[in-house]
């Protein structure tokens, strides 16, 4: 069972479903077009776990020095893949979560392979807490009325920025649609300096003209700058010591000094403003 593979056709690539092991544990994968998209867990003690390093760091929406007296209740997630952030947070976390996804049969998978359907009938019982959207993530954003205490974005085609969510425009609209003094997380495929930093240099600059403190962060600390990598961009309009409590609960308490990155770390002087006209 475990050895075949599935092929399946999508409006947006073509996706196979295979198997093989993460840390001596069995795992199920998605790839489109030939590229990883996401796994899961196949014991079904880990099924709500997080596989990939970078997800942890969503939880900085929950860091104990940003929330202060706030609470996280209404989250966006634009980019819901096979829903392997989504199930973590019902899993672990109170409150609700709204997914944007585009492509529609990757629900479907998720319910049927990556136990996206056991985890709502667990967590979510009332069906209250969990909403998917399925549509294009600029449409979302710019019909939106909803607040929201927190968004996410991890939309990407390959590892390649998706402009039009992350363009001024889209970011202008995201920040109409967070709560006062709410946070925005968004992953980025790059890296802090050298030849792959273009990205996150556009991306701060675009930003800082919308929030007042941006903060980066590598999914793994001991990665060097220059590696490409998945970086994870916080904008917020208040400064925040994060001290990362959730982070694979290693050295709780202690903020991560390699870890973390103020924007005025990073050189992004050749950065541009990134704009998509197309959005308004």
């Amino acid at each position: 069972m475990y050895n075949d593979k599935i092929e399946i056709e999508s409006p947006y690539g073509h996706i196979t479903i295979s198997y093989g092991r993460h840390d001596k544990h069995r795992v199920r994968v998605l790839d489109i077009d030939g590229g990883m998209e996401s796994a899961t867990y196949i014991e079904e003690e880990l099924q709500n776990e997080l596989l990939f390093e970078y997800m942890y760091l969503f939880d900085l929406m929950f860091d104990e020095n940003y929330l202060e007296d706030r609470q996280i209740n209404d989250v966006l997630l634009i980019g819901g893949g096979v829903f392997h952030y989504p199930k973590y947070f019902l899993a672990h976390h109170q409150g609700n979560i709204d997914v944007v996804e585009i492509n529609k049969v990757l629900y479907d998978i998720s319910n049927k392979y990556f136990y996206l359907e056991e985890t709502i009938n667990k967590f979510d019982k009332n069906k209250n807490r969990f909403h998917c959207y399925f549509e294009n993530g600029r449409d979302y954003i710019k019909r939106n009325k909803k607040k929201y205490d927190a968004i996410l974005n991890d939309v990407f085609i390959g590892e390649n920025l998706v402009l039009e969510l992350h363009s001024l425009e889209a970011i202008k609209r995201i920040k109409e649609s967070l709560n006062p003094q709410g946070i925005y997380i968004t992953n980025i495929i790059g890296s802090l300096s050298g030849k792959y930093s273009q990205n996150i240099k556009n991306v701060i600059k675009t930003l800082k003209q919308c929030f007042k403190y941006i903060y980066v962060f590598k999914a793994q600390e001991k990665n060097e700058h220059q590696k490409r990598q998945n970086l994870i961009v916080v904008a917020v309009d208040q400064e925040v010591h994060f001290n990362i409590v959730s982070y694979h609960n290693i050295n709780q308490k202690r903020y991560h000094q390699g870890m973390i990155d103020h924007v005025d770390d990073i050189d992004y002087t050749n950065g541009r403003i990134l704009r998509d006209k197309n959005l308004l």
